[in-house]
């Protein structure tokens, strides 16, 4: 399985095979390459696809590929049982015709007993460019994920974070810019973006429960300031970065080493090479993490 993560112009690569003893990674690295013409953007994906499956030895690989978030739109909606039609309807009242003719949307639960839903709009030129690509590479596309919500599988799936119940998916991001992750009960509670000044933790954009969020954002708040932080629902905090803000989140790791995990496939799966992984530097692999769904790790 080859998954493949994208963070700008930086396209992570991660593929593992099945062994007796769970994914054994065979090949990993990254590529760089800016998209100059949107226009262009299947040659584009063609050029990457093509030499990431090239260094893999698999005449018909499967893949799944994580987008940036900065390639799609989020909001919110809602659902109704005796309603089933009420997301239709909602479709209906956006006026941006442009927006529904340029974008496929799907919608998936949010909180336990709220009748809230997240969207997601991707671009259809994507979603298409994908189908052509992998057609003429003669590889399969198994899914598409984004960003933190990729890396919130490979939670669930290296560190059996579903087992847990309720956790953080931490994302550090550019000029203290990140975006957290929070499932409760195991079901999607929020999810927002802060931005860490030098005292104090400012909300950017949120989506999902308010409450869970303002009580997140004060433990935060307690932890970088070092002060005994209030007790919380959530038992641990998986962090990563995809920026190269390592020291940012040693920092903050070192904070409570027991309860916030780095969340990097290669703390818990072999490679088939025996050599010295860069943990921090590999950090990025986290969001490869939707190559993994269903899997023994």
């Amino acid at each position: 399985m080859l998954a493949i993560a994208q963070s700008g112009a930086t396209y992570h690569y991660l593929n593992w095979i099945p062994s007796e003893s769970g994914p054994m990674i065979t090949h990993y690295g990254k590529i760089n390459k800016e998209i100059e013409d949107f226009n262009k953007i299947k040659q584009h994906h063609y050029e990457i696809l093509d030499e990431i499956i090239s260094t893999i030895d698999d005449e018909e690989p499967i893949c799944t590929f994580s987008l940036d978030a900065k390639n799609l739109i989020f909001s919110t909606s809602y659902a109704d049982a005796e309603n089933p039609n009420l997301n239709n309807w909602y479709m209906e009242q956006i006026k941006d015709e442009s927006l529904n003719r340029n974008m496929d949307h799907f919608f998936y639960p949010m909180q336990n007993n709220s009748s809230q839903l997240l969207s997601i709009f991707i671009p259809k030129v994507i979603r298409q460019s994908f189908r052509d690509n992998f057609c003429t590479l003669k590889a399969r596309l198994n899914g598409i994920s984004t960003g933190i919500f990729s890396a919130e599988n490979g939670a669930r799936n290296w560190f059996h974070a579903h087992k847990l119940g309720s956790y953080l998916i931490w994302k550090i991001g550019n000029k203290k810019v990140d975006e957290i992750l929070y499932i409760k009960n195991n079901q999607l509670e929020s999810y927002f973006s802060i931005t860490r000044t030098a005292k104090k933790i400012k909300k950017n954009w949120q989506l999902g429960n308010n409450a869970s969020i303002n009580m997140i954002c004060m433990y935060m708040e307690y932890l970088l300031n070092n002060k005994d932080q209030p007790k919380t629902t959530f038992k641990k905090i998986f962090i990563y970065t995809c920026n190269g803000k390592i020291q940012d989140v040693k920092d903050i790791q070192n904070k409570d080493e027991e309860n916030i995990i780095l969340l990097n496939p290669f703390q818990v799966l072999k490679i088939v090479e025996d050599k010295q992984i860069k943990i921090y530097e590999t950090l990025p692999l986290a969001e490869t993490g939707n190559a993994f769904g269903k899997i023994d790790v």
